[in-house]
């Protein structure tokens, strides 16, 4: 298929039924040409809506999530959009990401598009760490796109020991998630290790947290969902939604946000099929014991060196990186040291001396 160079789209009426035809690459700057496509089929009363994706060569979070909500819109009204004719790389991202149902979508019927299924199945695409990442990213991006009152969302996963961000919609709520992991609290951490799910409307009246509510105040965030992430009753991780005022997601957009967490579930249970629920566990202990361990860590400095949270923090780390070791066994270390007299006052024989290490 030739590539196209531009979107370009058209929208047929018949009794009932809108059909909308789309051409080229769906990005940020050719969605609202998309928009105008899905408005003007919706206003003319349809039941349903077809849109045909045979000429699509890229599409990304913004058309998704245009998608997502005109398809929200009809199903509201009694009606259906569905999706014709997709390419099988974009059929595949929208299996992946929990889509494919939602927007249903039907069965290729060109040449085109059987002969990309049989390609695919002559050489089967493994569901990788890069290839998951990258559909959690999108599963972000377009939780973002498609909730107004969201000024940021990320997805925390349990990585190598600790709990990681692994998927963020831009770099405040980058922070947001670090400034959570460096204070050792906070409700993506809690909805994470914790299978709940923390909605604090308005951080000005928020007493949980107390070392991780002033920093997200100063980045300008006064509202917070984090929804755990869950396979049957076992937590997977945590969707953080943030919001730039209190009360900032309407009662649609929570369930929304519910919603996309139930999907991204999907694709972290589908990623590995041989996953058992007790590795689910160990990485969830190994994480909570990492948490745990560089939090004592810190402490031993606070009280020994008379150091403020952050300071001592980022002491551990200027140790990690000075020494090119792993900041847990640091904190291991010296935790294991102090084993004996872990308790303030107590002499400073495990804690490396400033400028050692």
């Amino acid at each position: 298929m030739t590539r196209a160079p531009e979107f370009v789209g058209s929208v047929r009426l018949s009794e009932g039924l809108a059909l909308v035809k789309a051409a080229g690459e769906i990005d940020i700057a050719s969605a609202p040409l998309l928009q105008a496509l899905l408005e003007e089929a919706t206003a003319a009363g349809v039941t349903a809506v077809v849109v045909d994706m045979a000429l699509v060569s890229f599409c990304d979070a913004a058309g998704l999530g245009l998608l997502v909500a005109t398809a929200n819109e009809l199903r509201e009204a009694g009606g259906e959009l569905s999706i014709r004719d997709a390419t099988f790389s974009l059929r595949k991202l929208l299996e992946v990401t929990g889509l494919a149902d939602a927007l249903k979508v039907q069965p290729a019927t060109t040449a085109e598009g059987v002969l990309s299924l049989d390609l695919a199945a002559a050489a089967l695409v493994p569901m990788t760490r890069a290839v998951l990442d990258a559909a959690l990213h999108l599963v972000v991006i377009m939780a973002q796109s498609v909730m107004k009152g969201a000024g940021g969302v990320s997805i925390t996963l349990p990585r190598d020991g600790r709990l990681r961000t692994v998927a963020a919609s831009n770099d405040v709520v980058l922070q947001m998630d670090h400034d959570q992991y460096d204070t050792g609290q906070g409700p993506c951490l809690d909805a994470a290790t914790r299978g709940e799910l923390f909605n604090s409307r308005s951080l000005e009246t928020e007493r949980r947290w107390p070392e991780f509510v002033p920093r997200a105040r100063a980045r300008g965030i006064e509202s917070i969902m984090s929804t755990p992430l869950m396979d049957s009753d076992r937590p997977l991780g945590a969707l953080n939604v943030y919001g730039r005022a209190p009360d900032a997601l309407a009662s649609h957009e929570q369930e929304w946000a519910v919603q996309f967490a139930l999907e991204a579930s999907k694709v972290l249970i589908a990623t590995d099929p041989t996953t058992t629920a007790s590795t689910l566990d160990t990485d969830i202990a190994a994480a909570l014991h990492a948490r745990e361990t560089i939090a004592l860590a810190q402490g031993l400095l606070m009280a020994r060196r008379q150091m403020r949270p952050d300071a001592a923090y980022r002491f551990l780390i200027d140790i990690s990186r000075r020494t090119s070791r792993p900041l847990l066994g640091i904190c291991e270390e010296m935790t294991n040291a102090a084993a004996p007299d872990l308790t303030v006052g107590a002499p400073t024989h495990g804690v490396p001396a400033e400028g050692t290490a």
